[in-house]
Order: structure tokens, then C-alpha cells, then sequence
């Protein structure tokens, strides 16, 4: 992932989304929360969670350093649940800042 830029992350569910009461998608770094997306700021499509981010969220980041990702999401009868965390590199950019 790019700093500055406005990637989608799209995260395949083993499941229905509809299947959901709440969900969060979770980008940290250094320990902290950095990006904390609700499932009423993402996308919802059959089984998928599609998370648009913007480059003022993006700029956030760390660059030359790992973001951590986890979605936490509550199913419509009761149960709690968390995704593995995925962890990906945040690239640097030469033009720093909102273009």
C-alpha cells in the first residue's frame, strides 16, 4: 500500500455479509489504530467487504513500515468474530501530501 493514495481493499468473507450486525475493518501500526472503518463506511456485497480509503487516511501511515489489518464483526445472532491479521508493507511517496 501506498501512502497518499486511495486504495481499495476488498476482503472475501466466508460467509453472507448479510449475515452481519457490525463489522470493522482496523489498520494499525506502531500498536496504534491508525484507520477504523464501521460497515456502514464500507461496501457490503454478497460475500465481500470492500473498504474505500482516502489519501488524507492513507498519509496517516508509516511509511517503510508494516500495517496491520483485522476485521472484528458481530453476526446478527450474537457471536463475535475476528479475521487472522493480514499485514502489509506501506510504501513510500516522493510528493507528499493531499494532490
Amino acid at each position: 500500500m501506498f501512502r497518499g493514495t486511495t486504495p481499495t481493499l476488498e476482503f472475501v468473507l466466508p460467509f453472507d455479509t448479510n449475515l452481519l450486525s457490525e463489522a470493522y475493518v482496523t489498520i494499525s501500526q506502531r500498536k496504534q489504530i491508525v484507520i477504523d472503518k464501521s460497515m456502514q463506511q464500507c461496501e457490503c456485497n454478497e460475500n465481500k467487504l470492500i473498504v474505500k480509503l482516502s489519501q488524507e487516511e492513507t498519509l496517516k501511515l508509516f511509511c517503510t513500515d508494516m500495517a496491520e489489518i483485522q476485521i472484528r464483526a458481530k453476526t446478527l445472532t450474537g457471536d463475535a468474530l475476528a479475521s487472522d491479521i493480514i499485514r502489509v508493507w506501506v510504501s513510500e511517496i516522493l510528493k507528499n501530501g493531499v494532490i
